[in-house]
């Protein structure tokens, strides 16, 4: 399945709507919760080329177009803000996926959302963590690191699957 960059993003994104993962400072948690535009536009992302393949929801030319500059950019910059992540999903959702487009997206995350949360309740027996499991700490892995230090950060180039999908997605658009 292509969706675990994506499943990623929505398990982080429900953890942060259920107060954040364990064992991370108020000050962490803020600075998570700030990043959730930047996870939205991966996950988004991540069901663009899905969307392509539902019946009647295919992706025109005009819309191949008018993303692909988009999702270049992404490719290539260096740091990817919550702000510049906002604007690029206000464009996307604003001005290029149709109403029914997006009435799939938002179903389907939705729907992600949900199994990835009973799954993890499943995995801890609706408890937290899982006795003699060692709480992650902020600093470890790119993602929590490049935050709590404050580096630049783009998950369309650090990420191995959101990477894939982005260059995949371009791949696909490239040819309408």
């Amino acid at each position: 399945m292509r969706g675990i960059g994506l499943l990623a993003a929505l398990v982080l994104g429900l953890a942060l709507a259920q107060g954040g993962p364990p064992n991370l400072t108020p000050e962490m948690r803020q600075r998570l919760e700030a990043y959730r535009p930047v996870f939205d536009l991966v996950a988004t992302i991540g069901l663009l080329d899905e969307l392509d393949k539902q019946r009647g929801l295919a992706l025109s030319k005009a819309q191949a177009q008018r993303l692909l500059p988009i999702l270049r950019d992404l490719q290539t910059r260096a740091d990817l803000k919550p702000a510049e992540a906002s604007k690029i999903l206000s464009t996307i959702e604003d001005s290029i996926l149709t109403p029914a487009q997006l009435k799939w997206m938002d179903q389907t995350l939705l729907q992600r959302q949900e199994e990835a949360r009973r799954r993890r309740e499943q995995a801890q027996g609706g408890q937290g963590p899982p006795a003699g499991a060692s709480p992650r700490q902020p600093g470890q892995g790119g993602l929590f690191q490049a935050i709590a230090q404050g580096r630049p950060y783009n998950p369309f180039k650090e990420q191995p699957r959101a990477a894939e999908n982005l260059k995949n997605l371009i791949a696909l658009l490239s040819k309408k």
